[in-house]
């Protein structure tokens, strides 16, 4: 479906999108630590196309900021229900996004709106994206983490950035792409290439993205990978 600007007005307007849920968790004890939020719409497909269209129409920002005020909402409200238990979420945020200079204070106001605080939130930049302007983005990082927000890069390895840009980012958090997590009981070179990270970003957290099966999650761990997601622990769900 093709959709033209006013279409795409409306439903920013009209919020016409939801959010599903998928929890990541502490691989040592299996306990659920944060969930990361997931845009859905009817509308499309595919999450990419709306936000592609958004971009070309020059309302990505537009769309980025109406669906994490979404996420936060539907998160707050999820969390009151549940005894207040404070989890955390993590957002997929564009990297044109967070180089928008009042972003920061953007972002801030949206949670004061909710019950969350800024230390239960992480921003994690969006992988489909081209980062231009990485001095611009650094900086915006670190006003954010100054206010007690986390930051981490998503699907690391997938091959999106140059090994340099990953090098150059002051994150909190690194989460390795799912193709490392396939058949990785049975891959000595994967096991080696995800100790060779856990190395490099060795001042940072690692999150395995897409484990499916026991056998991965079991070596997972006796690699020393302390944080874990994918379908074999649980799938992404309405709250």
């Amino acid at each position: 479906m093709s959709l033209i600007e006013r279409d795409l007005e409306l439903l920013i307007e009209m919020r016409s999108f939801t959010h599903v849920f998928q929890p990541i968790f502490h691989l040592g004890n299996r306990q659920i630590i944060a969930y990361e939020s997931l845009f859905r719409c009817q509308m499309v497909s595919s999450p990419e196309i709306l936000f592609q269209r958004a971009k070309s129409l020059g309302k990505l920002y537009e769309l980025d900021m109406v669906s994490i005020f979404n996420a936060l909402n539907e998160f707050t409200m999820y969390q009151e229900k549940n005894g207040g238990r404070e989890y955390m979420i993590s957002l997929n945020v564009f990297p044109s996004t967070i180089i928008i200079s009042s972003f920061p204070d953007e972002l801030l106001r949206l949670v004061n709106k909710t019950d969350l605080i800024p230390q239960q939130i992480i921003l994690e930049v969006n992988e489909s994206e081209r980062i231009e302007k990485l001095e611009l983005m650094n900086t915006n990082i670190c006003r954010l983490k100054e206010m007690g927000f986390f930051v981490a890069l998503d699907d690391v390895g997938k091959g999106a950035y140059p090994l340099s840009v990953f090098l150059e980012m002051k994150v909190d958090i690194v989460k390795l792409d799912r193709y490392f997590s396939k058949d990785l009981a049975k891959e000595p070179k994967k096991q080696s290439a995800i100790l060779g990270m856990m190395q490099m970003f060795k001042d940072s957290k690692i999150i395995l993205e897409g484990i499916e099966t026991e056998e991965d999650l079991r070596m997972a761990k006796f690699l020393g990978v302390m944080y874990g997601q994918g379908y074999h622990l649980a799938r992404p769900m309405k709250l």
